[in-house]
């Protein structure tokens, strides 16, 4: 039989987190320069909380309660305080703002929520990562993401089920491919995707002009395909790539052309068309580019498009060809690993709140961590443990986070012993320890 021996030592499984604590530590000074400092009988301040947030999803956590199975071995570390997961719920509420009510033609009313100062800070974290920089060239992609939630306030969805539906903006650096999030709107899970999208964006370009950032280039897809929001897009950017509707004039049309020329994009064989753009009453100077791609051997033909599957991008850029153009659009499809980050590594699935508003707060809160966490990978010295800008939180837990730690006393001060035999930490580690 195997002997067992319990020890109380006071060791932390996941002794990597003292490293990425140490290097949040700007992030924690401009999140109390935004938000203030809460007074002192509450006992923790903001930037605390946000630790507390950042410290349980990078150790593994799915939601906001299981702060309290890291928390004591966290608080390990000499000085070092994490707050509980009620203290976490309390903050959200403080730093809840009330919902903007728009109300349609057909008199329904719809609910946003702005939250206006924590996307400021959001942008301003990741400027102080250097992850934004004024003067760069920047790709901004824009979409919305259906949230399934049993909130009090949820509405249900043409998706078929009850939640929200918030607008979500990320910023993609064209020199290194860093994707950054740079806003995040919260909406009523039934708002049609066009409606008031164009105030959301507004208030987007706004926040980031006033930062120094602009947009060289915009993709969105066919839920920001009305006028509205093309002359947004179109004041606020050089050029514009946006998914186009399908209607039957411009499938006649289609129909009539003989001048397809044959094209690979990516893998795939298709036959692509150029167009001016003349449906929508005052947008200019655009093209319609159009791609057309048989239906598989056997498959049966479309009520409206026949034996070929068209897809149409309305865009401003006359100088890319047709190939260039769907091929750049295409690359759109992989800022859906975003939302796949959000779900299932900060929380987006177990969403803490009860009404949308305070759900905003959790939603702009945690994708300020996750654009650290991106941050903290853009360091070469993680490559030495086998990780690089997209690897997963599961993949940076086993390989960097993972690792025995213990404090000790010595006559100069605290001492962190890391029991492994894996290279690179001492690099990692002096990255963020003085």
């Amino acid at each position: 039989m195997t002997k067992l021996v319990i020890k109380s030592d006071k060791i932390m499984p996941f002794g990597g987190i003292f490293s990425v604590i140490r290097q949040f530590s700007p992030i924690e000074r401009l999140i109390d320069s935004e938000l203030g400092l809460r007074v002192k009988t509450v006992g923790y301040q903001y930037s605390e909380i946000v630790r507390t947030m950042m410290c349980t999803y990078l150790c593994g956590g799915d939601r906001v309660e299981d702060a309290k199975i890291y928390q004591g071995g966290i608080e390990y570390m000499p000085g070092m305080k994490l707050c509980s997961p009620d203290t976490v719920l309390r903050a959200i509420n403080e730093l809840t703002t009330d919902n903007i009510t728009y109300t349609a033609g057909s008199g329904k009313s719809y609910d946003f929520n702005t939250a206006e100062k924590l996307n400021g800070m959001l942008v301003k974290a990741a400027m102080e990562q250097g992850l934004l920089r004024p003067g760069r060239m920047y790709v901004f992609d824009f979409d919305h993401k259906f949230i399934e939630a049993e909130k009090y306030d949820a509405k249900f969805s043409f998706k078929g089920f009850r939640g929200y539906s918030p607008g979500v903006a990320v910023m993609t650096d064209m020199s290194t491919g860093d994707d950054v999030i740079v806003g995040v709107e919260n909406r009523d899970g039934n708002t049609n995707v066009k409606f008031h999208q164009a105030d959301t964006l507004e208030r987007i370009f706004d926040r980031l002009y006033r930062h120094g950032l602009w947009a060289a280039k915009v993709r969105c897809d066919c839920g920001s395909y009305s006028k509205e929001i093309i002359e947004t897009i179109m004041r606020h950017c050089h050029k514009f790539y946006i998914r186009a509707n399908m209607y039957e004039a411009l499938r006649e049309s289609l129909r009539e052309h003989t001048d397809w020329r044959k094209a690979t994009v990516g893998d795939q064989e298709t036959e692509v068309l150029s167009l001016p753009f003349v449906s929508i009453e005052g947008i200019d100077h655009c093209r319609l580019v159009v791609q057309r791609t048989a239906r598989p051997q056997g498959a049966e033909p479309d009520l409206f498009d026949g034996i070929w599957v068209y897809r149409a991008i309305l865009t401003n850029d006359w100088d890319a060809d047709e190939e260039e153009i769907i091929g750049f659009y295409n690359q759109r499809g992989a800022k859906e690993k975003i939302f796949d980050q959000l779900d299932n590594d900060f929380g987006w699935n177990y969403l803490p709140k009860s009404f949308m508003n305070q759900n905003a707060v959790f939603m702009v809160l945690t994708s300020m961590i996750r654009n650290f966490y991106c941050g903290l990978l853009r360091h070469k010295e993680f490559e030495k443990m086998g990780l690089d800008r997209r690897s997963r939180v599961k993949s940076f837990i086993s390989k960097f986070l993972a690792v025995p730690a213990k404090w000790t006393r010595h006559a100069r001060g605290h001492v962190l012993n890391l029991f492994t035999r894996r290279q690179g930490f001492t690099e990692i580690f002096n990255i963020g320890f003085d």
